[in-house]
């Protein structure tokens, strides 16, 4: 019963709890941030940007998992690619980037015309670790747009 009920449960919104579960270690320390519908909501309703709005209108979520630790983040970059494979394969590799010691894959999976499920993982050249991924209905130049906008510290009510 629990092999057919698992499949079900993993979506991208949920890479964060298993990530969390399954890879987080207490003496390697991790940033964990989760934005619901309640907080896109009210941060459509507080800025002046129309295509941010229209953007947090059509999210249901966004979660992000952080780390500062050089070692720390290439070690989670390893083991994040790892559980994508082992347990998400029912997402494709948009993009890959390796380049001037940074890395970056986005995992996609499509849920019909109204929702998409995306995983960013990325390991910058300074070795910071960004796991990010939203769920919702994906305008990708809107949701690169909303990216800068957060990683700039945009204040949204």
């Amino acid at each position: 019963m629990f092999s057919f009920l698992l499949p079900g449960a993993l979506f991208a919104d949920n890479f964060v709890s298993v990530f969390m579960e399954r890879c987080a270690e207490d003496e390697r320390p991790l940033s964990n941030i989760n934005i619901g519908r309640t907080m896109l909501d009210k941060m459509a309703a507080n800025t002046d940007d129309e295509e941010l709005k229209n953007t947090f209108k059509e999210l249901n979520s966004i979660r992000m998992i952080n780390s500062d630790n050089v070692e720390d983040s290439k070690y989670y970059f390893k083991k994040a690619n790892e559980l994508i494979k082992e347990s998400f394969y029912d997402y494709d590799e948009a993009v890959s980037v390796s380049e001037m010691g940074s890395k970056i894959s986005v995992w996609v999976k499509r849920q019909g015309e109204e929702r998409q499920d995306l995983i960013l993982i990325a390991l910058d050249n300074d070795g910071k670790l960004s796991i990010i991924t939203v769920s919702g209905k994906i305008d990708f130049n809107s949701i690169s747009k909303l990216s800068g906008s957060l990683r700039n510290g945009q204040q949204f009510p």
